[in-house]
Order: C-alpha cells, then structure tokens, then sequence
C-alpha cells in the first residue's frame, strides 16, 4: 500500500508540475481592447477602422493591429520606423505587427492611401495615439 501511495503521489505531482509548465505558454498571448486617440481625444472616425481587438505576444513582444474598411493602410511608423502593413483581399483587413506591449499607450502615424484606379485622390499621415482601454 505504501508503494501505490508514494506512486500516486509522484505521479500527481509530475501532472501538477506539467500544468505549471504549460500555463505561462498559454498566458504569453492576450487580447487587449484599444481605441485612437487623435491631439489627445478618442477619435471617432479612425477608431472605427479597428477590427477587434490588439493581439499582445508578451514572449515576442510585439502587438497586432487589424484595420478593416479596404486596402488603404499602407504603412505605420513609429518614431523613424516604418512597418508595412499586410492586405488580405478576402476578410478586407490590414494587419500590422508592431513591436511593443500593453503596458502603457504609444504613439504611431497611420499612412492613409485613397485611390480611385491609378489616380491617388488621398495620401496624408495622421499621428495617433494608441489609447488602451
């Protein structure tokens, strides 16, 4: 009986020891809800191109933006860096991967491309803020 018992005990503690290790796998990816914020406000009108929300990966450090609403997102850049966004004509999002966290808002300029065929009828940058809520 004393057998089974040590066995039984070694045995959970393995599993508990497994379920240790695959936990912080799991936690090292979040969701975190955000809005833009432009000259220090919430800003309606961009806030509305986001598409759910910010997909954080605390193990690669980097944080995923989708912007729906058509292929006129080209680019972000933060500070001096750019980052091209990627365009998926079937689901109408732009995904971005950043590099960052959640751990506090930041700043980025939104590249806004309008084209009617081969003539751009729109083409600005906009600094926004990525407020989290």
């Amino acid at each position: 009986m004393t057998k089974t018992m040590k066995r039984s005990v070694s045995f959970l503690l393995m599993m508990v020891f497994a379920l240790v290790m695959v936990v912080p796998a799991f936690a090292a990816t979040h969701t975190h809800a955000y809005e833009f914020y432009y000259d220090g406000e919430y800003h309606e009108h961009s806030s509305g191109y986001i598409a759910g929300d910010a997909s954080i990966d605390d193990t690669a450090g980097t944080v995923t933006l989708k912007l729906q609403g058509g292929n006129y997102f080209p680019q972000i850049k933060i500070g001096s860096t750019s980052y091209n966004g990627s365009y998926n004509a079937t689901t109408g999002l732009t995904t971005f991967v950043l590099p960052g966290s959640d751990a506090a808002n930041f700043d980025l300029s939104l590249h806004v491309v309008v084209a009617i065929g081969p003539i751009t009828v729109h083409d600005t940058w906009y600094d926004l803020e990525v407020h989290w809520l």
